[in-house]
């Protein structure tokens, strides 16, 4: 089997116009109804065709975690800014998205 992008691979099967609940890094796709369809032809031809490469956004997150920044620190880091008016969080964290944002781009 080759390498699957799960984040891809779905939306590359969405926008073939497939109902897919989703699938995993094994190539196995879901219906709506959760039923395994990887073997339609035309949910084969998407499979075959994938390229696995990560998309930017992807590689990017990887930057952001790699410099501490993850979802669950920019969900508090928000809510402490948008519930408390403090954003003493908010503001190291976009410090160090933009660090990532520096290298990414090099």
């Amino acid at each position: 089997m080759p390498e699957i992008n799960v984040s891809k691979l779905t939306a590359e099967l969405i926008e073939a116009g497939i109902q897919t609940n989703g699938c995993d890094s094994n190539g196995v796709v879901w219906d709506k109804d959760n039923n395994q369809i990887q073997d339609q032809p035309d949910v084969k031809a998407v499979i075959n065709a994938h390229d696995p490469t990560p998309d930017e956004i992807t590689i990017l997150r990887k930057e952001y975690s790699k410099v501490g920044v993850i979802p669950e620190e920019m969900i508090f880091a928000l809510w402490k800014k948008v519930m408390q008016s403090d954003s003493t969080d908010s503001d190291v964290l976009q410090s160090l998205m933009d660090k990532a944002n520096l290298m990414f781009n090099q």
